[in-house]
């Protein structure tokens, strides 16, 4: 059975790294560069209007996150929650979530 994870991160140097480290083990999946609620709303650039060319922008800087999902198989999902624990120092290092959800029908080459 396929599982979709899904990990909203920081973005970082060590994030990065994560990243590289899923490729390398052989994972894909998708990449959002997303930016915290509490940070837009307290941006005076934000306020009036929410830019999704200005959220993407490639910046490490506070409040910028990236939320990734991967599309996987159950047997595997394991290995991949352990690099993200690694990678974060479980979330400490790197702040964050991750989250599961099992998908009911799939059709694709993930």
């Amino acid at each position: 059975m396929k599982k979709i994870l899904f990990a909203v991160l920081e973005r970082g140097q060590a994030t990065d790294e994560l990243y590289s480290d899923i490729i390398e083990s052989g994972y894909n999946g998708t990449l959002i560069k997303t930016r915290s609620l509490k940070h837009v709303l307290h941006n005076d650039a934000f306020k009036a209007v929410l830019s999704l060319s200005q959220i993407a922008e490639d910046t490490h800087e506070a409040g910028q996150n990236a939320t990734i999902f991967v599309i996987v198989d159950e047997d595997k999902l394991d290995a991949l929650k352990s690099k993200i624990r690694e990678h974060t120092d479980n979330f400490s290092s790197i702040h964050g979530a991750m989250f599961i959800l099992p998908i009911e029908d799939f059709e694709g080459s993930f």
